[in-house]
């Protein structure tokens, strides 16, 4: 799969449906929502559902992307790139 076609052809299809392709903060709440069934699944611990959940997460992040002008890939290649150096500490 080449994330970077991906990412073009999720935001195509954003314009087709007449979905949300200007406001960057409806964009990052969608994504809370998503987040939040993801989470209601792990807690139900429905696999299915949280499998949907994230990639919905997914497809909203690859969208955003585009919205923002930037490549996925080199944006994932980066943060691979500063965790592989960084002294990570658990949060919880």
């Amino acid at each position: 799969m080449d994330l970077q076609r991906t990412q073009k052809e999720i935001y195509q299809n954003k314009l087709n449906k007449g979905f949300n392709v200007t406001d960057i903060g409806k964009e990052i709440v969608l994504i809370t929502e998503e987040l939040g069934e993801l989470s209601r699944a792990f807690r139900d611990k429905k696999k299915e559902k949280m499998v949907d959940a994230v990639g919905d997460i997914m497809i909203y992040c690859l969208g955003l992307c585009e919205m923002l002008g930037v490549s996925s890939e080199k944006i994932i290649q980066k943060i691979i790139e500063k965790n592989k150096t960084r002294n990570h500490r658990s949060h919880i």
